[in-house]
């Protein structure tokens, strides 16, 4: 009886708990639910007019919406962790909060735990429940970068729009709300971003700024600096702009034949990672008793961990031969 009596009480003031939550940020929510109905509209690719339905009240279905729900019993915490987990969803293009990426890391760990459970029991769980766990910031991380290389490879053609623009006599703003509605994503969604942010009063210099921060360029470093010195000192944008697209354009040239060159180096660096593993799968197939030792032995085990570290380091330091900072 006494174990009901505690469970119940601990629900109780769970749900008390949630309540004042919910009451005390209403008015935050509020504001969130008005700036998300201007913030999160799609720009048609023609006309350039806001789409006459926010992306919000569309109707969600599948693991979307269940992920969406849930997400909503965790919005209780504005911590730096949700800060920067959003920042960093930003950054890939996910239309995620915080609260709902933690729903699926718990998700991938839960499935990792239960299929590792049935094979290794306990530690096994442990293990996949960790490798769940950290595998969706695992796509995050690839999907920032992927995101990063799309942009620099548009940056140039961009620059070169803007100062054409600025030479016909559009004014900067025009130019961004023409590069938002002519180029594709993911270049577009962040000046369309920034022209939103222009539009809602924000300085030009502190709305070049949180784009930086969003995409996490170099070479748009370079152009925001440019664009911000010209801004506070005068002279001519567009030969600027120019300069700064040729540059890049180099960049970009450099790096291609950096990966030609780089190509058998990194080939052999994929061989030589995969060729011990292949070896195992092989030998365990062909003879699994001569290879069930390394499994079953205390000296076995030492081994394969010994030979994992050192494979490990070896990729590490084929990458960092590999890969040339331009």
């Amino acid at each position: 009886m006494l174990p009901v009596i505690v469970i119940a009480i601990f629900v109780n003031l769970l749900v008390i708990w949630l309540l004042i939550y919910r009451w005390q940020t209403r008015d935050k929510k509020i504001v969130s639910q008005r700036m998300g109905r201007y913030i999160e509209r799609t720009v048609l690719p023609e006309s350039g007019q806001a789409a006459s339905q926010p992306t919000g009240a569309r109707e969600l279905n599948g693991w979307l919406a269940l992920v969406r729900r849930l997400g909503k019993l965790f919005e209780i915490s504005d911590g730096s962790w949700s800060r920067g987990v959003e920042h960093r969803l930003i950054q890939a293009g996910l239309p995620l909060k915080s609260s709902e990426f933690l729903v699926i890391c718990l998700g991938t760990a839960v499935a990792g735990s239960v299929l590792f459970l049935i094979q290794g029991g306990l530690p096994g769980a442990v293990i996949g429940g960790i490798a769940g766990y950290l595998a969706p910031f695992l796509f995050l991380k690839v999907k920032i970068k992927r995101r990063v290389k799309a942009f620099n490879a548009q940056l140039g053609d961009t620059l070169m729009l803007i100062a054409n623009a600025l030479r016909t006599g559009y004014s900067f703003m025009q130019a961004i709300e023409m590069v938002a509605r002519e180029m594709l994503p993911p270049i577009s969604v962040e000046f369309g971003r920034t022209l939103k942010e222009m539009n809602l009063g924000i300085p030009t210099e502190e709305a070049m700024n949180n784009m930086a921060k969003r995409v996490d360029s170099d070479d748009l470093d370079l152009v925001i600096t440019a664009v911000l010195i010209q801004r506070q000192v005068g002279g001519n944008l567009a030969e600027v702009l120019d300069n700064i697209a040729g540059t890049i354009r180099e960049r970009v040239r450099i790096k291609g034949e950096i990966k030609t060159l780089t190509a058998q180096g990194r080939m052999s660096g994929v061989i030589v990672s995969l060729l011990p593993v292949a070896l195992l799968a092989a030998m365990q197939v062909i003879n699994p008793g001569y290879v069930n030792i390394l499994f079953t032995h205390p000296a076995g085990q030492l081994m394969l961990g010994v030979a994992v570290i050192g494979q490990l380091l070896g990729i590490l330091a084929i990458q960092k031969i590999v890969n040339i900072e331009v």
